[in-house]
């Protein structure tokens, strides 16, 4: 029997579980990696010469025997120099095996299959706070998907090569993830209903006797916790990885005048402009849009096709409606013209605000649902610098959505990622200068700690920063600490862990630093500042992803054993998160036997 087949006898405590890998998200960033996790595995065929591939990939390719598993091939160097619609070459790589000359037109035979293999079962769970499908899960009827439907489908499914490459339902792709768990078994991974609450990384005791099998306990080096949305009650899962495949979706951004006022979601809007259909006549049939992307064009076209006029406040039309082809969006196209035509195109139902910021809002009717009653706004024409008003009873601010990090601030400090166990935290090295300062008052502190200074200083303004966005998108809960810049680090348990008499003894230890202060203010940053490209900025899925190993996705700005795919890394498109999960997958499979 193989070593990583023999039977293990080692145990965690009670309150929590061991998992080899915990995946949080159960879009279909978290259903493929599952897929691949549940023991699928994807193996070569043999090479047509008239495949429509990349001359240099197909080179590489034949140099491969057939039926070469691609969890044991070279995945960086077979994607070299690959261009596609993605900034990550793996997942390009994918994308041209499973969909040969997808962006030529070619509908050919995949160059991949899958295998399911008993003994690369990797046991893990999906983390999700609703049911299978993510975001998916919350479009509204009437919206359209961008991609083909030939493009948004998981392994093992393909389309069939003759299938039209005509748009869908976002509800039929919702559909479609709930069977996808189902058709492929791997429904008994999933523990959906969940909030993931924090990611922090497990402090390890004493080494303990080595053991063979990688579902040893004893190999956890993380702790992700949580809570059941409806019964509130808490878990624990410790494991040796994590992937994060959260997508990109999950707080929407505001603008801090309108946001009490405001929509910021297709379905919320929909159902308003319904209701307020329902009422009659005796409302006001203007509706606000805010933006200049696709979703502020969806919201257009909802208030249009209702007989709404869709006052729309915007800047230049963006490169993703101008690069769009007439035939194919129709639709997006007639959004795309009436924008470009500013003030003075004449189209039913639609006004054109280029160039304009709203002052403030003023409600008409104090009585009722803020986000239903009529109200006042007035803009500003960046332009002329004249003022004007507008009545209107609805709001939809689309500006673009951001990833909730919360449950990683352990790691998003700007100069400061701990990466050692031992190490205390930011509060109590603070407090330990504090207090030395009042101990020597006669040494020149600026001169001896100025380098101290100087990082506790760019911390602050980072955490200052991080705190105000965080007011302004979710408010002020009227929680303060007495510890100036707390990181709230100080006051959150470390999982402890100790090897004895062949069980790990483990329990929530509090930091011990003589120097710690009570806190209890509430969580801090959601951005992930400090784990994107640019560390000092907002993990954006567009502008800013989680800075990544191109070769195996793991987290470059964060402990080993951290994964990143799907939106948070840069992948916005569903074909291409498939290539994501292989990545990090693969890297499971050739370390599963390392110790962090």
């Amino acid at each position: 029997m193989k070593d990583s087949m023999k039977p293990c006898h080692h145990s965690l405590p009670e309150d929590a579980v061991y998992k080899e890998v915990v995946v949080i998200g159960n879009g279909p960033s978290g259903m493929v990696t599952s897929f691949m996790l549940a023991g699928n595995v994807p193996y070569l065929k043999e090479i047509p010469d008239d495949t429509p591939i990349d001359e240099m990939l197909k080179a590489r390719l034949s140099s491969l025997p057939p039926g070469r598993s691609l969890y044991e091939a070279d995945l960086e160097q077979l994607a070299e120099g690959l261009e596609g619609r993605s900034q990550n070459p793996i997942p390009i790589l994918l994308d041209s095996l499973m969909r040969p000359g997808a962006d030529l037109g070619f509908q050919a035979e995949p160059l991949v299959e899958w295998r399911f293999e008993p003994d690369k079962q990797i046991d893990h769970v999906v983390l999700g706070r609703s049911g299978v499908g993510g975001a998916w899960r919350t479009f509204p009827a009437g919206v359209v998907t961008l991609s083909p439907g030939a493009w948004l489908t998981l392994p093992p499914h393909v389309s069939p090569a003759e299938s039209p490459p005509a748009r869908v339902p976002a509800r039929a792709v919702a559909a479609y993830c709930r069977r996808y768990a189902k058709l492929c078994g791997i429904q008994q991974y999933f523990h959906n209903g969940v909030a993931v609450s924090a990611v922090r990384r497990a402090a390890v005791g004493a080494p303990p006797p080595a053991c063979p099998s990688p579902r040893c306990p004893l190999r956890a080096r993380w702790l992700v916790t949580g809570y059941e949305v409806c019964s509130g009650r808490r878990f624990a899962y410790a494991c040796s990885r994590v992937v994060v495949a959260c997508g990109a979706s999950d707080r929407a951004s505001t603008l801090p005048a309108l946001a009490p006022h405001a929509h910021h979601s297709l379905a919320a809007l929909q159902h308003t402009l319904n209701t307020l259909e329902e009422i009659g006549d005796n409302v006001v049939r203007t509706v606000l849009v805010v933006g200049s992307g696709l979703s502020a064009a969806d919201a257009v076209l909802a208030a249009r096709a209702r007989g709404f006029v869709a006052a729309h406040v915007h800047r230049a039309p963006p490169d993703t409606l101008a690069r769009l082809p007439r035939h194919a969006y129709p639709d997006y196209a007639e959004i795309y013209k009436m924008m470009c035509d500013g003030p003075s195109g004449n189209h039913k139902n639609y006004i054109s605000l280029y160039g304009h910021a709203v002052v403030d809002v003023t409600p008409i009717d104090h009585a009722g649902d803020p986000t239903l009653t009529p109200k006042r706004i007035r803009l500003h024409d960046l332009a002329t610098d004249q003022t004007k008003e507008i009545t209107v009873s609805v709001v939809a601010v689309f500006i673009g959505s951001k990833p909730d990090l919360q449950f990683l601030q352990g790691y998003n400090d700007l100069n400061y990622i701990r990466e050692r166990d031992d190490e205390p935290c930011l509060k109590c090295i603070e407090n330990q200068y504090k207090t030395i300062e009042d101990e020597q008052p006669n040494k020149c502190y600026l001169k001896n700690r100025w380098h101290y200074l100087k990082t506790v200083l760019e911390q602050s303004i980072q955490s200052c920063k991080s705190r105000y966005l965080n007011t302004e998108i979710n408010g002020n809960d009227g929680k303060n600490c007495a510890v100036p810049d707390c990181k709230k680090t100080a006051d959150e348990c470390t999982f402890v862990s100790e090897f004895q008499n062949g069980t790990i003894e483990a329990k929530l230890a509090k930091c011990g630093c003589r120097y710690m202060e009570k806190c209890d203010c509430s969580a801090s940053d959601p951005d992930g500042i400090g784990l994107g490209i640019d560390a000092g900025k907002p993990v954006d899925s567009r502008s800013n992803p989680i800075a990544i190993d191109v070769g195996t996705h793991e987290a470059l700005r964060a402990p080993p054993g951290m994964y990143a795919l799907g939106p948070v890394a840069g992948d916005n498109f569903v074909r291409f998160i498939p290539g994501g999960a292989l990545a990090a997958v693969a890297h499971v499979h050739k370390t599963r036997n390392d110790a962090y």
